[in-house]
C-alpha cells in the first residue's frame, strides 16, 4: 500500500489556511488534490500530493515557522477517525499512547510512531525519514499530541520534555509558551516525554466499552485500506444507491465527494473501471440474493438497480449463461418470479 494521509488530517491544514485568508482550495489544486476529497472523512491522499500541499501551505503563509501550531489548534477528535475516539475513551494516558501507536497509520502511513520507556517517564517518538523536508508538519503532529493530552488530562497538562529536530527559529517563544517547557531544538528526533505519574493517572473520560468499539472500527479500517481504498468506498456507495436505480458514475462520484474524472482516475490506478466494478458487484449480489431464496426475481432486479426485469435477465445470462430462475433452480430449486 502506498504511503497516504487521512484526508481529515489534511483538512486541518486547509482550515488553518482559510483562517489566514488564503485560498486553500487553490493551494490544494496546485498540489494535485481535489479540494472536495478533503471533506470526505474516509478519503486518503497519496504522500506526494500531500507533501506538496503542506509545502504549498507553508509558502502561502510566507514560511511562517509557527504555522504547524496553527494547524494543531484546529484539531478535533473526528480528524483522527476512530483513533481519536479510542484516545478519548482510554482509561489512562499510557493506554491512550499505546492505542495511538497501534493505529497511527490510519492518520498517516508516512511515520512510524514508537514508545521508548525510561526511568520515571516514557517518550513518544515520531520516526522521520532521513532528509525530511516538512518540519512544520511535524510541529503540527507534536502540538496536536499535546492538545490531545490536555483534552483528557486537563489544560494544565505539561509534558516532561520536548525534542524538535529543526533549529530554533522566530516561533521559539510561542512554542515555549504552548508546551510549558523549553523545547530542545536541533535534536535528533521529534519526541515528547510524559512522566509515569501522568501516564498512569486514571482518566475521568475512560470508557472501556467505547474504547474497544473504537478499536474494532480502527482495526477494520486498517484491514480494509491495506487491500483497497477507492474500490471499497465505491462499492459501499453502490450498495447504498443500487435500489434507487441511480447508479451512474456521476452520482457515485458525488456521493464520494469526488469529481467524475478523479473517481475514474483513481479506479484506473488500481486497474479498475466504474462499469467493471458495478458489473462485478451486481453479479455477486444477484447470486447471493438467489441463494437465499427470500426474494423474487422481480425484487432482485429492483434491488440491483435494473429498470426492468428483462435487463437483469440479459445481464445474468451474460454472467452465468443461465436465466436467473434456471440458475437458482440448479443451485437450490428455489421459486421463480
Amino acid at each position: 500500500m502506498q504511503d497516504t494521509w487521512l484526508s481529515s488530517a489534511l483538512l486541518l491544514v486547509h482550515t488553518a489556511l482559510i483562517d489566514r485568508g488564503v485560498d486553500a482550495d487553490e493551494v490544494a489544486r496546485e498540489a494535485g488534490i481535489d479540494p472536495a476529497s478533503l471533506h470526505d472523512p474516509n478519503a486518503r491522499i497519496p504522500l506526494e500530493p500531500a507533501a506538496r500541499f503542506w509545502a504549498g501551505a507553508v509558502h502561502a503563509v510566507g514560511g511562517d515557522h509557527g504555522f504547524g501550531l496553527d494547524v494543531a489548534m484546529k484539531l478535533n477528535p473526528t480528524a483522527l477517525h476512530a483513533v481519536g475516539f479510542a484516545w478519548f475513551a482510554s482509561a489512562s494516558l499510557r493506554e491512550a499512547f499505546r492505542r495511538l501507536v497501534r493505529y497511527f497509520r490510519i492518520v498517516t502511513s508516512v511515520d512510524e510512531v514508537e514508545i521508548r520507556v525510561e526511568e520515571g517517564r516514557s517518550w513518544l517518538i515520531f520516526n522521520t525519514e532521513e532528509g525530511y523536508t516538512l518540519p512544520r508538519s511535524y510541529d503540527a503532529r507534536m502540538a496536536s499530541l499535546v492538545r490531545l493530552c490536555r483534552a483528557i488530562c486537563g489544560t494544565s497538562f505539561t509534558p516532561a520534555a520536548v525534542r524538535l529536530r529543526h533549529a530554533e527559529n522566530d516561533s521559539a517563544n510561542r512554542m515555549r509558551a504552548f508546551y510549558g517547557v523549553d523545547p530542545e531544538f536541533g535534536a535528533d528526533e521529534y519526541a515528547i516525554a510524559i512522566s509515569d505519574e501522568d501516564l498512569d493517572r486514571p482518566l475521568p473520560t475512560g470508557n472501556s466499552e467505547l474504547a474497544l468499539s473504537a478499536e474494532n472500527i480502527a482495526s477494520e479500517y486498517l484491514a480494509r485500506h491495506a487491500r483497497d481504498d477507492i474500490a471499497a468506498r465505491a462499492r459501499r456507495a453502490l450498495i447504498e444507491l443500487l435500489p434507487s436505480g441511480n447508479v451512474n458514475r456521476a452520482t457515485i462520484a458525488k456521493k464520494l465527494l469526488l469529481s467524475e474524472r478523479t473517481l475514474q482516475r483513481r479506479l484506473a490506478d488500481q486497474g479498475l473501471s466504474f462499469a467493471g466494478l458495478l458489473d462485478e458487484l451486481r453479479r455477486e449480489m444477484a447470486e447471493d440474493y438467489l441463494r437465499t431464496g427470500t426474494h423474487s426475481i422481480n425484487e432482485i432486479a429492483y434491488l440491483l438497480g435494473f429498470a426492468e426485469i428483462a435487463s437483469f435477465t440479459r445481464a445474468f445470462r451474460r454472467w452465468t449463461g443461465l436465466a436467473p430462475s434456471s440458475w437458482r433452480d440448479a443451485q437450490f430449486g428455489g421459486v421463480a418470479a
